[in-house]
């Protein structure tokens, strides 16, 4: 990456900057401004420092809790570790509904601005506090990414995600949402820290640690053999406890009481089937597990 200097137009402090950058922080001073032209811009460039902790021991200490874990995860090899920082737009949201007054969302959203991010991070709960402004020393520290979402774009999908809340809400009171009030309001463009994480374990697996405080956002470990036969046997137990239940309610009931009584060991025998029957499987200590099954919840 090659990096230009630029000089502050409030303090005339001269700083280093990447040549891809258009909006820059003066580290001295605070003011924004073009890197271009030298005006003055409303926008903020900001990043969060890195912790100190280091992710590939954290990753592996995490995985060392999870259902099936090889009891040796935490001595793998670290095969590579990727600093990555990733552009991220941040918003303060306010919405209500004209129509009901306990119809009220106030919610702090950051949008990833860098595709290859999207689906990681989507819904994330980043931070609000802790950024300091842009330092030119963040871009030697890992890869840079500019913003490949436009900020306009980013302010519609945050109003949308505050129209969502208030239309979620209004259905749990039995409402219909009616006429709203909506409030959104840019609070800058953040580059924020997350490392790629590889280790080898027999083949090699990959995890994503937040670089600001060690959460593991999504990681994918391998399951033990005896986990996985532990969980067959589980889930054909649940399958035949419900299928006796129901053979033993069908004189009663009749069809109905046998599906009843079925199709919920059925049910269960599938959950845990898809979760530990597998050879590996991801977690992450920031989101549930997809399905909610709170055996194979990750413990964080």
């Amino acid at each position: 990456m090659i990096n230009m200097e630029v000089q502050c137009p409030t303090c005339s402090a001269r700083f280093k900057v990447p040549d891809t950058v258009s909006i820059a922080t003066c580290p001295y001073c605070g003011t924004t401004f073009h890197v271009h032209s030298g005006e003055k811009s409303e926008e903020e460039h900001f990043f969060f420092p890195l912790s100190k902790k280091d992710a590939g021991g954290v990753l592996l200490k995490f995985l060392s809790r999870q259902y099936g874990a090889p009891a040796d995860i935490t001595g793998a090899k670290i095969k590579k570790k990727d600093l990555h920082w990733v552009p991220v737009y941040f918003f303060y949201l306010h919405g209500r509904s004209k129509r009901w007054p306990t119809i009220e969302e106030v919610m702090f959203i950051g949008i990833p601005a860098e595709e290859k991010f999207d689906a990681l991070l989507a819904g994330y709960p980043f931070p609000i506090r802790g950024k300091r402004f842009f330092d030119e020393s963040v871009v030697k520290k890992g890869h840079y990414y500019e913003p490949s979402l436009s900020k306009e774009k980013a302010e519609e999908i945050a109003k949308q995600t505050l129209l969502t809340a208030l239309r979620g809400e209004a259905s749990q009171e039995s409402h219909s949402l009616g006429e709203v009030e909506t409030e959104v309001r840019y609070l800058g463009l953040v580059h924020y820290p997350i490392w790629e994480v590889h280790y080898e374990y027999g083949e090699e697996f990959t995890g994503y640690v937040d670089g600001t405080d060690g959460r593991v956002i999504r990681a994918e470990y391998p399951i033990m053999g005896g986990a996985r036969r532990k969980a067959t046997l589980l889930a054909g137990t649940l399958a035949g406890l419900g299928l006796i239940i129901g053979a033993l309610s069908l004189p009663i009931v009749g069809g109905w009481g046998f599906i009843g009584a079925f199709i919920p060991g059925a049910v269960g025998a599938l959950a845990v089937a898809r979760k530990g029957v597998v050879k590996k499987r991801w977690v992450s200590g920031v989101f549930e597990s997809e399905g909610g099954n709170v055996h194979f919840k990750p413990l964080g």
